[in-house]
């Protein structure tokens, strides 16, 4: 039992030392809101006096006006004008209640107001800064968390914080206050009956410190499940052609069905804490007010306190359990809060591990050196090894290999995307890292291999490669890519709708827009990944024609499976196992590289074309042959 009394003291040290921490992160927030925080606590202070005032009435009424006993007010004219007769007094009473009452409700007003104002300002500025600087962590960070994960940190973590920063501290000041304000007041009238309805504070605040820490608990397990909910939604969703592909929906509502079960059960245990506390605030109080009450009306019927007088200190009692309550509720909240805002500052700390550069970079060339370039997602799982390349300013470079050889890899290494373990990368010969993030990367256009077209129109997609692009330089970019005939024929033209990611559009249509976007935004260096993967022979020659007119004048590096993308190549450079394993024209490559040989006969075969043989001659110059395939049901 002391273990688990000494455990719940640690946890509750340690909420208090994250509260208190986030209060003095997001604090300095609340400066420039002064004004509306300063109006809300003001209308909090006035709200406590007329809560103060509103029992007196009634104490007129049951002491004066009901027996008859005239009030002595020490106004001459006011005592005579009540001297008229009780019902004055009544009339007086009824109106003062009535203007305490509406007074309450205006101050009530003014303080939830002014208070939410500034809560949904707060959330706002928080997000937005929480979004910056989401976008500008490191893609390994990225690749490390869930989209979905992410997104409900943005969205449903980051509200509580209004409970924690606004609500929290204008309810415990202001209910502070009420409760110190009641407290003398019921020490001014009856100090015994006080000490004892007192009792009850120290009951409270010892379930607060036995609650909170486990409602902490339990709700940091519920947002862990609720993340993996809306992760794994997320993730179906975005893929939600290849669920009704493969007629996996049912085994998607299981899956799914599953993790909600979870999150049902952690939401469950915050809940049954949370009505705990609550029924054990209930009982701690209402015993205090039957002792109160007990030892009340024995004071009543021994003369010692007057009725009035006891209804005045009821009043009193339930009002500053009032605040008792609340108190206990701001708790309750606050630690579900610190919670979720825990989860917020776990990706505020987070540095970007690609961190910016100094200076920004000058107009780009577009030479490109890889020197002695080593690196690995993984410290015991090297992706590249010592790889050497350079690459001519205007030349147009493709990497081939196969699968995991490190052309993905090498390609991001040029935007700093990621920073090599070792070795540099230099651009125009100087060190890429020296130059700023914003300035490197607005030199490089980049077409993905799916394209990666955002909601939006279709003028929005090409002018994201630059925001300050005019119609007509859109256009010429639409036309230059092989384009602007499809838009034009679509309602709306360029000013079209494109769904999410361009699932209305074809795939051929998709990277044709992407090229148009890396044409407008007219950058030395571009980077393709693959272009034209996955497209049949009319989309792939329309976008070899669109590649043809980007990558005229540029350095380009291309990513590419396809021979006709490589034949299109200055150089080729053939990767294998993070090694550059050998790089020239393709007839060259023929004769001297054996993977490539492998690699293009591979796609040759899969065309339906003839493989390629190489015989050596007397002379001892290699020879290429082709051996034409047989015809298709033919016998082998």
């Amino acid at each position: 039992m002391a273990a688990d009394t000494t455990r719940q003291l640690r946890r509750q040290a340690d909420g208090l030392g994250t509260s208190l921490s986030l209060i003095r992160r997001f604090g300095p927030l609340l400066a420039g809101h002064r004004r509306p925080m300063g109006t809300a606590l003001g209308a909090s202070l006035a709200y406590t006096a007329a809560s103060l005032a509103e029992p007196w009435p009634l104490k007129l009424i049951l002491d004066h006006v009901l027996p008859g006993k005239p009030l002595a007010t020490g106004s001459a004219a006011l005592d005579a004008w009540l001297a008229g007769g009780p019902m004055r007094l009544l009339g007086l009473s009824v109106g003062v209640i009535l203007v305490l009452a509406a007074l309450r409700g205006y101050f009530y007003y003014q303080r939830n107001v002014h208070a939410s104002r500034v809560g949904h300002v707060l959330v706002t500025d928080v997000r937005r800064q929480l979004f910056a600087h989401m976008q500008r962590l490191s893609l390994r960070f990225h690749h490390r968390h869930a989209t979905g994960d992410l997104l409900t940190r943005l969205t449903g973590d980051i509200v509580l914080l209004r409970e924690l920063m606004v609500a929290s501290i204008v309810t415990l000041l202001s209910e502070g206050i009420i409760l110190v304000g009641y407290v003398l007041v019921m020490l001014a009238m009856a100090w015994e009956l006080a000490l004892v309805s007192l009792v009850a504070m120290p009951v409270i605040f010892g379930l607060l410190t036995v609650y909170s820490g486990r409602i902490r608990a339990a709700t940091r397990k519920q947002r862990r499940s609720e993340s993996k909910l809306a992760a794994r939604a997320h993730e179906v969703l975005a893929g939600i052609h290849v669920v009704q592909a493969f007629a996996r929906e049912d085994a998607e509502d299981a899956a799914l069905g599953k993790l909600a079960k979870r999150s049902l059960k952690s939401s469950l245990t915050t809940t049954r804490l949370e009505a705990g506390l609550n029924r054990s605030v209930e009982l701690a109080i209402a015993a205090a007010t039957a002792v109160a009450m007990w030892f009340g009306v024995r004071q009543v019927l021994a003369g010692d306190l007057s009725v009035g007088d006891l209804v005045v200190f009821v009043a009193y009692m339930k009002g500053f359990y009032r605040p008792l309550r609340r108190i206990s509720q701001v708790a309750e909240r606050g630690s579900k809060a610190g919670t979720c805002i825990e989860r917020v500052t776990e990706v505020l700390d987070q540095s970007p591990e690609v961190p910016d550069g100094r200076e920004p970079a000058p107009a780009l060339r577009g030479e490109i050196h890889f020197d002695g370039i080593d690196f690995g997602y993984a410290a015991d799982r090297p992706v590249l090894r010592g790889v050497d390349l350079r690459i001519r300013a205007g030349e147009t470079v493709a990497l081939v290999g196969p699968s995991g050889a490190g052309k993905t890899t090498l390609l991001s290494l040029i935007p700093r995307f990621y920073d090599p373990v070792a070795g540099v990368v230099r651009v125009d010969g100087a060190d890429a890292r020296r130059y700023t993030l914003r300035s490197l990367r607005e030199q490089i256009a980049l077409v993905p291999q799916d394209g990666m077209l955002f909601a939006g129109t279709i003028r929005d997609n090409i002018a994201y490669g630059r925001l300050d692009a005019t119609d007509a330089e859109i256009e010429a970019a639409a036309r230059a890519a092989d384009i602007h005939d499809h838009i034009a024929s679509l309602p709306g033209g360029y000013d079209a709708a494109v769904g999410e990611r361009g699932v209305t559009l074809s795939g051929g249509q998709r990277q044709r827009l992407a090229i148009a976007r890396a044409l407008v935004r007219d950058a030395p260096i571009v980077l393709l990944d693959e272009p034209t993967t996955g497209l049949d022979t009319a989309a792939e020659a329309q976008v070899l024609a669109a590649m043809d007119r980007l990558l005229a004048g540029r350095t380009a590096v291309v990513i590419a499976h396809r021979l006709a993308t490589v034949r299109r190549a200055d150089r080729i450079v053939v990767m294998d196992g993070g090694r550059v394993v050998g790089e020239g024209r393709h007839d060259a490559l023929l004769a001297s590289c054996a993977l490539y040989r492998a690699l293009y006969s591979r796609q040759l075969a899969t065309d339906g074309e003839a493989p390629v043989q190489v015989t050596e001659a007397a002379d001892g110059i290699p020879r290429l042959a082709v051996r034409r395939a047989a015809p298709r049901g033919a016998r082998a």
